[in-house]
C-alpha cells in the first residue's frame, strides 16, 4: 500500500473519530443523509432479536436506547462522552467504558449487541470481554451492512467506495465467525433498504473466519 493510501486513510479514520467524538452534534444529520433517513430504524432492527438482560456496546446517540426504553436490565455504554450526553435524551442507564474493559460481573448479560461497530469489535480483549460478561447461553447480536435500493443507494455506495478509495464490503456467507464463535447472518427488509443481522452464541466453539 502505497504512502499516499495509507495517510488518507488516516486521515478518513481521523474524521470519523472527530464524528464520534467533538463533532457529535452533526451525527443525527450526518447519518440521516447517507442512509436517506433510514439509519435509526436500521439500528432499531435489532430490538425484535434482543432477549433478557442487553448491554449495548458503542450506544452512540442512544437510538437503540430509545426502542428498548421499556425494558428492564438494558445498559448501554460507550467511550465518548459527547454521545453519551446525546444518548441521554432517551435513558440514565448509561455507562461511559471501553468495551475491552467492561465494569461488569462476569455472566450478566443474556445478550451482547453492537450496531455498526468500529474495529474494536474484533479486538481480542473485546471479544473475550464479551465472552465474559455474557451468561453460558447468551447471545452476541451485531447490526451493520445497512444497503439502500435504487438510485440514492447507488450514489452512496459510490460515495463510499471513493472514500475508501475503492474498497467495498466482503460478500458475506451465511455464518461467519468472529473469533472462534460463528454468526449467522441474514438481511432484515426496513422499508426500501435492508440491514444485516448477525447474531451467535460466543460460548459455541467453530473455526475463525
Amino acid at each position: 500500500m502505497s504512502r499516499f493510501v495509507t495517510r488518507y486513510r488516516q486521515l478518513v479514520r481521523w474524521f470519523f473519530h472527530r464524528l464520534y467524538h467533538e463533532f457529535a452534534w452533526s451525527y443525527d444529520f450526518i447519518a440521516w443523509l447517507v442512509s436517506a433517513g433510514y439509519w435509526q430504524r436500521w439500528v432499531q432492527a435489532a430490538a425484535p432479536v434482543l432477549r433478557g438482560r442487553v448491554l449495548e456496546l458503542g450506544c452512540g446517540p442512544g437510538y437503540l436506547q430509545q426502542a428498548l426504553a421499556g425494558r428492564a436490565g438494558v445498559v448501554g455504554i460507550d467511550l465518548s462522552p459527547f454521545m453519551l450526553r446525546r444518548a441521554a435524551r432517551f435513558t440514565k442507564r448509561l455507562v461511559r467504558a471501553d468495551a475491552r474493559q467492561l465494569p461488569f460481573p462476569t455472566a450478566g448479560f443474556d445478550t451482547v449487541c453492537a450496531t455498526f461497530p468500529a474495529e474494536y469489535i474484533l479486538d481480542p480483549a473485546t471479544l473475550a470481554e464479551i465472552r465474559r460478561v455474557l451468561v453460558p447461553d447468551g447471545q452476541l447480536v451485531i447490526v451493520d451492512g445497512g444497503r439502500l435500493e435504487g438510485g440514492y443507494g447507488r450514489v452512496i455506495d459510490l460515495i463510499y467506495r471513493l472514500i475508501w478509495l475503492g474498497r467495498t464490503p466482503r460478500q458475506l456467507p451465511e455464518v461467519i465467525h468472529i473469533g472462534d464463535w460463528p454468526l449467522q447472518v441474514q438481511r432484515v427488509a426496513v422499508g426500501a433498504s435492508s440491514v444485516l443481522i448477525l447474531t451467535g452464541r460466543p460460548h459455541e466453539s467453530g473455526s475463525e473466519y
